[in-house]
């Protein structure tokens, strides 16, 4: 593990938030959180709505009698002081107590994640030398065994003890010290790199809790819940803690719901603040009507960017004020919007007490002037000391501060605002372009529901600006892409455009690239459809291509081997195209785009299949046919062009246009090269 330099004196440049915040020491974070006299007996600690059914309930004194009864166990089996313990359950108050019951041990919690795989765990197991394992059963049935034993919630063998035994009421012994031992365990996010295990200390938990609440204050008694995993910094430090630590009750909901059940559990239990994350956030700002919730006093949106008119929606539509905040596993909470003090839409609040900052050249490290924008620096006692493996560059300076990878700009008055990432800044011609500020001005766009921008590699240009955006059906890309240009410099204008059906999204609204279009050209080793297979292949997509003659399919294959996306090829009888259609979409798990050359047969059986799915691109250079076609798809969200590579001179552009959306706000009619729109 590697250690944060020495800290030298502070820099003129640096901006400290002045008000202080209360220092708690070495205490230990399971003490600090649960060892208040106030946050007990038979006052509600948490409701658990994550198994569906009855709620499940939680007093005070529950949860610690279930905390010191694991710790205890623990202990028994020979746990000793900063010994690894995996824990592997779903967001539930099995993680909650096994969390504390851990720290109380003496033990280091080791996160795990729900979502991964056995390969995955074990290697985490390994890595992290982990002597026991805290594990739901349903998520892994038959996990090795652990040096030190195993903790099973759920059906276990014989010699496991149960889990109604392991957290049954014993004597306390008291909690763990805290201050530099290592408490926690996480995987960062991966936005500097590939993911490392951070290392978080008792200290760091508990100073950022102080900093937090000398900002932002949960009530005594009032309830909170969270969409966030409770074992991601988010939940952990923002909900979960907090919360707990306030006296609260800590309100869980299904990891996967609906929006109407988030929604009742708000309701229902008085839920005073909600800890949401962006892509929530959305979906409250899109439904067509909202039930009262006179409970809600704030909505706290974390874990990614949020755009300042979805933000502004969902306050009106819910009648509570918003706030963001910003974070990362490895600093913890950075800034906040103070409770007093609103502050812009759009601002991640201010620094928090006990938090340098400094705004630094991305390229140099030299400081900025104020008010300019600069990659974020940081230091303070919330910070990790470092990852558990060999970091590779080092995050930290000589002076110990720790480089965000968030390019930020703070105002006169303090607060800060996200404009983008170091490492995603998009080079066009030179120019650095930031994906978060087109991505907030797609957002903007009243048709526009979600978007993502990239920089998509051009030889000419170094990259080009590419935009994923998930749109209503009656509006062109060629109008979301002006409308962005009408309010940009020219070289931070999208030049590539792509019409998704979602933007695939982590459990924290981290987003994703969307996967490659899924494309079937007929033909595809003959004449000018030799070409577009080859155009679709070097722009990334998945390309099937077919024909009767098995040579020639296989003599295109293998020249396109080595391009950017995949290709393949089938010999195909077009005398079955029903079943054949169907082999084609259950082996592809669906189909985005369909080229086919005057089939009518498949071209007929494959609209029928997109029409069921919902979604789809036929393309065909037969303008009767695609007519044809075309009227039986009206109502449907599927768009039928009549098209031949040799109709436009820019054959590549139009090609690309047609197959990522161009023409799908003109489902239910047959379009034609004439209508193609290339933004």
């Amino acid at each position: 593990m590697t250690s944060q330099p020495p800290r030298a004196a502070a820099e003129p440049d640096v901006r400290v938030f002045r008000p202080s915040f209360d220092d708690p020491g070495d205490m230990g974070l399971s003490e600090y959180v649960l060892g208040r006299a106030s946050a007990g007996g038979d006052r509600l600690a948490v409701v658990d709505r994550s198994r569906g059914g009855r709620p499940r309930e939680w007093t005070y004194q529950a949860l610690k009698s279930a905390v010191h009864g694991l710790a205890g166990h623990l202990r028994d089996i020979g746990l000793r002081q900063d010994d690894v313990v995996a824990v592997l359950t779903e967001t539930s108050s099995e993680f909650v107590i096994a969390y504390y019951g851990v720290l109380a041990a003496g033990g280091v919690v080791l996160c795990l994640d729900p979502r991964g795989t056995e390969t995955g765990w074990k290697a985490e197991l390994a890595l992290c030398r982990a002597q026991v394992l805290v594990v739901e059963t349903a998520l892994w049935p038959c996990p090795p065994r652990s040096p030190k034993g195993d903790v099973h919630i759920g059906q276990c063998g014989k010699e496991v003890p149960t889990w109604s035994e392991v957290i049954a009421p014993r004597d306390a012994a008291g909690y763990a010290p805290g201050g530099h031992r290592r408490a926690v365990l996480m995987s960062s996010s991966g936005t500097q790199g590939l993911p490392k295990k951070v290392v978080l200390t008792h200290r760091n938990l508990t100073a950022g809790l102080a900093q937090i609440a000398s900002v932002h204050r949960v009530g005594d008694g009032e309830a909170v819940t969270c969409v966030g995993p409770l074992r991601h910094i988010y939940g952990m430090q923002m909900a979960m803690n907090p919360v707990l630590r306030a006296g609260g009750t800590l309100v869980i909901t299904a990891a996967r719901f609906h929006l109407t059940e988030l929604l009742d559990a708000i309701r229902e239990h008085h839920v005073a603040v909600a800890y949401l994350v962006p892509s929530v956030i959305v979906e409250l700002a899109d439904l067509p009507s909202l039930p009262d919730l006179p409970g809600l006093r704030l909505i706290v949106s974390g874990g990614g960017p949020l755009a300042a008119s979805a933000a502004t929606e969902c306050s009106r539509r819910t009648r509570t004020p918003m706030v963001q905040g910003f974070g990362m596993t490895e600093a913890g909470c950075v800034s906040f919007t103070p409770d007093s003090q609103p502050g812009p839409v759009g601002s991640i609040g201010v620094v928090l007490p006990g938090t340098e900052a400094r705004f630094a050249d991305p390229g140099t490290g030299e400081p900025l002037a104020p008010g300019q924008a600069g990659e974020l620096w940081v230091r303070g006692p919330q910070i990790t000391p470092g990852y558990l493996e060999d970091p590779g560059p080092s995050a930290w300076d000589r002076d110990g501060w720790f480089r965000t990878g968030d390019l930020a700009i703070q105002d006169s008055r303090g607060y800060l605002r996200i404009v983008g990432r170091v490492k995603s800044l998009i080079k066009y011609k030179g120019h650095q372009v930031a994906p978060a500020e087109l991505e907030a001005l797609l957002l903007a766009h009243p048709a526009v529901v979600d978007a993502m921008v990239i920089g998509e590699p051009d030889s000419a240009v170094g990259e080009l600006p590419k935009a994923f955006v998930v749109a209503s059906r009656d509006v062109s890309l060629r109008e979301i892409a002006a409308y962005v240009a009408a309010r940009v410099a020219a070289h931070k204008r999208i030049r590539r455009i792509e019409r998704v059906r979602e933007i695939p999204r982590s459990a924290m609204g981290k987003p994703a690239r969307p996967a490659p279009l899924r494309v079937i050209v007929t033909a595809g080793s003959t004449g000018p459809w030799r070409h577009v297979a080859a155009e679709l292949v070097g722009a990334g997509a998945y390309v099937l291509i077919t024909g009767e003659e098995e040579i020639s399919l296989a003599e295109v294959t293998g020249q396109l081997r080595g391009a950017p996306g995949l290709i393949a090829s089938t010999v195909v009888d077009t005398g079955s195209a029903g079943s054949w259609a169907d082999t084609a979409y259950a082996t592809f798990g669906g189909i985005d785009v369909f080229i086919d050359t005057a089939h009518t047969g498949l071209l007929r059986a494959m609209a029928s299949r997109m029409a069921a799915a919902g979604w789809g691109r036929l393309i065909t250079p037969d303008t009767e046919t695609a007519a044809d076609v075309a009227r039986e798809l009206t109502g449907t969200d599927v768009s039928v062009v009549a098209y031949h590579p040799g109709h436009l001179p820019s054959r590549p552009a139009a090609l690309m246009a047609l197959a990522t959306g161009a023409v799908d706000h003109l489902s239910g009619s047959c379009s034609t090269a004439e209508d193609l729109e290339c933004p």
